[in-house]
């Protein structure tokens, strides 16, 4: 007995265990980085989330997540690595970067040459971190940008800044881009990233009649091979929605005047962009069909009517973003890449030369739109 009694002993000692392991609430989680760069430092704030704050807690008399406290913190250094060991001087508990969310880099420090590639490849090395964290850029302080919270309690690990999708599904912008997109195209010729710009929004919802911020998305910022090239706000940058397939639903209004209007809502475009040159100069042909649902047609215009206003306006906003484009030389339409794709031995042609060489005005020649009205909301106008 004695001896089973020392056998069974032993085998306890020799079982592996977790002795050093640390609780949940005993680390500090990371869930989103902000990256500014001013008078030759980064500046590195980091969102932390306490535990109790990743879930809304039910039942009578509970405290809803959103009244737990966000805390951040600020590190500084020569480098970004530097800046977020920077925070180790000042952290009571173990820092965990596995489940940073998003990483928001400010327009200022955009302006670092490939600021945005020494980031993305510490957090591509780095063991815990991943290339899942949405990118976003933004014209806010960072500290002003953190005042946002979600509404009705949620908590901010659920916030559209780290699933931006549901909502781009709703109402289709700016596509929603994550590092590995970034690391999947940033290398490809002729192709130009763009990234979602955010900022704070402080009128448009309120909170027991007090007004409540809140991150508001839409704008565009443009990354050609690292090198950061300009940003356009939400009504500038109305045209993309147009050229990128990956678009769910697209709501368009039509004015008849100042006041009246009618309203249709697209789905999942098909776009087409032909590049050519001619006489030397690159030339590029888009075309893009749409089907749409009129949800709004107060005065009962006929649906051709409405299908030749939809058609004018959405080559207008397709024009007017790619020429805000052309004001700061970028592609934004990617004809350069397309010019790759189909024309590798023109394309070289194009390497090594700023796009004013070739980018211009008139290098969009022609822009078709179909429009196809498919449904009057609940009544269909086709059998």
């Amino acid at each position: 007995m004695f001896r089973k009694a020392l056998f069974l002993l032993f085998s306890l000692l020799l079982l592996s265990g977790c002795w050093d392991s640390k609780a949940v609430d005993q680390i500090v989680f990371v869930s989103g980085l902000g990256i500014d760069y001013q008078d030759g430092e980064f500046l590195v704030y980091a969102r932390i989330l306490p535990f109790q704050n990743v879930g809304k807690q039910e039942g009578s008399g509970a405290q809803g997540a959103q009244d737990f406290p966000l805390w951040g913190a600020v590190g500084t250094g020569s480098s970004f690595d530097s800046a977020t060991d920077d925070l180790y001087y000042t952290t009571q508990e173990p820092i965990s970067w596995a489940h940073i969310g998003e990483v928001v880099f400010t327009t200022r420090a955009l302006e670092k040459k490939a600021i945005i590639d020494e980031v993305v490849d510490v957090l591509n090395r780095y063991s815990e971190t991943r290339s899942a964290p949405w990118l976003y850029v933004t014209d806010e302080e960072l500290p002003t940008l953190a005042q946002a919270r979600p509404i009705l309690g949620t908590s901010p690990w659920y916030s559209r800044v780290n699933d931006p999708f549901p909502v781009f599904g709703q109402f289709s912008t700016v596509k929603p881009k994550a590092i590995r997109d970034y690391l999947i195209n940033r290398y490809e010729p002729g192709k130009v990233f763009i990234i979602p710009m955010i900022q704070l929004n402080t009128s448009k919802w309120t909170k027991d009649n007090q007004p409540h911020p809140i991150h508001e998305f839409g704008g565009a910022a443009f990354i050609d091979h690292g090198e950061y090239r300009g940003s356009m706000n939400a009504e500038e940058a109305k045209g993309l929605r147009w050229m990128e397939p990956e678009s769910e639903r697209i709501p368009l209004y039509l004015y008849k005047d100042e006041k009246d209007y009618a309203s249709i809502v697209f789905t999942d475009p098909k776009v087409e962009v032909k590049p050519r040159v001619e006489r030397g100069e690159v030339k590029a042909s888009i075309t893009v069909e749409v089907a749409g649902e009129i949800i709004e047609n107060p005065f009962d215009e006929k649906d051709d009517t409405l299908k030749e206003m939809a058609e004018k306006k959405i080559e207008e906003q397709i024009r007017s973003t790619y020429q805000k484009g052309v004001e700061f030389q970028v592609d934004v339409y990617q004809i350069g890449y397309h010019l790759y794709q189909e024309e590798p031995q023109a394309f070289k042609k194009l390497i090594g030369m700023e796009e004013s060489a070739w980018l211009k005005e008139n290098t969009l020649s022609d822009v078709q739109v179909k429009v196809d009205i498919v449904s009057s909301g609940r009544i269909r106008t086709k059998k």
